[in-house]
């Protein structure tokens, strides 16, 4: 079977679309496993996770994001500016839209300028409660203790759990340790952070589902530049650099964040060539 699919990214966050607005393409039971596969860089088309583009009864379009190792998550900030802009380029919605996420109905604004397709998404608010992380007791500025050396840590949900350790010397070992640590029952993406004066912060993230760096992290970006404001580093528009690219971050009661949505192939899978039985 071919089925079409469309190659987008966020600042080097990419992504491949299936849309399935009008029909179901990939069954329920066959979604984590057919992810796996079509994310995998050497047998398949290679991606950080895979989009479908499904009907909503509440909003324009329903958002179903799917790490590369075939989980769901609630919500991906660089991934629903992708789905955005292939929404309305596809006419399917015109800007400004809702889109229903598993966090909930986001409101997003889309244009285009001499510089590429930008999109406007209405993060939230920034949940540092426990509960709403979840975490089983208090991570703000708990101190971890890591082969001798000890970091304060930071946690947020920005419509995913996300911690953030201000120190820019990006650990995998660290970033591991924190992400499995019992203290987060559902684990946790883990952000490496450094304020550089002037509302800027540089930023790396390790995705929970990806379990890698990847280039940028929408949710994580925002969770940074929310935990940096309420420790009194940041103002209120703050400027994130990713690997990737550049994010725009407004903060009031509600998280705003603007970035690129970029469009760069359309074109046919053949399933039947797909390898499921991966090698480790």
């Amino acid at each position: 079977m071919k089925i079409t699919f469309t190659k987008m990214h966020g600042n080097g966050n990419d992504f491949i679309l299936i849309d399935e607005f009008n029909s179901v393409i990939i069954s329920e039971e066959e979604k984590p496993k057919f992810v796996r596969a079509l994310c995998n860089r050497n047998f398949g088309l290679g991606a950080d996770g895979v989009l479908f583009v499904q009907r909503s009864e509440k909003a324009d379009a329903k958002f179903r994001y799917f790490n590369s190792d075939g989980s769901e998550a609630e919500m991906c900030g660089n991934g629903i500016r992708c789905f955005s802009r292939y929404l309305v380029e596809e006419g399917y919605a015109e800007s400004p839209l809702k889109v229903e996420t598993l966090a909930g109905i986001k409101e997003l604004e889309v244009f285009r300028n001499e510089d590429g397709w930008w999109v406007r998404v209405d993060m939230g608010v920034p949940k540092f409660g426990r509960e709403d992380i979840p975490a089983r007791d208090d991570v703000w500025g708990r101190e971890f203790e890591f082969n001798g050396r000890k970091f304060k840590v930071y946690a947020v949900n920005t419509g995913v759990p996300h911690a953030v350790i201000f120190n820019l010397d990006f650990d995998i070992d660290l970033a591991k340790y924190i992400r499995y640590h019992e203290i987060f029952p559902e684990g946790t993406n883990v952000n490496f952070a450094k304020v550089e004066g002037n509302d800027r912060i540089l930023v790396r993230t390790y995705e929970r589902g990806v379990e890698a760096e990847t280039l940028s992290c929408g949710t994580g970006s925002v969770a940074v530049a929310a935990v940096a404001r309420r420790l009194g580093l940041v103002g209120d528009h703050v400027e994130i650099i990713t690997k990737g690219g550049k994010l725009l971050i407004d903060l009031g009661e509600r998280a705003f964040m603007t970035g690129t949505a970029s469009r760069v192939a359309d074109g046919f899978i053949n399933t039947e060539e797909l390898r499921y039985d991966l090698p480790e």
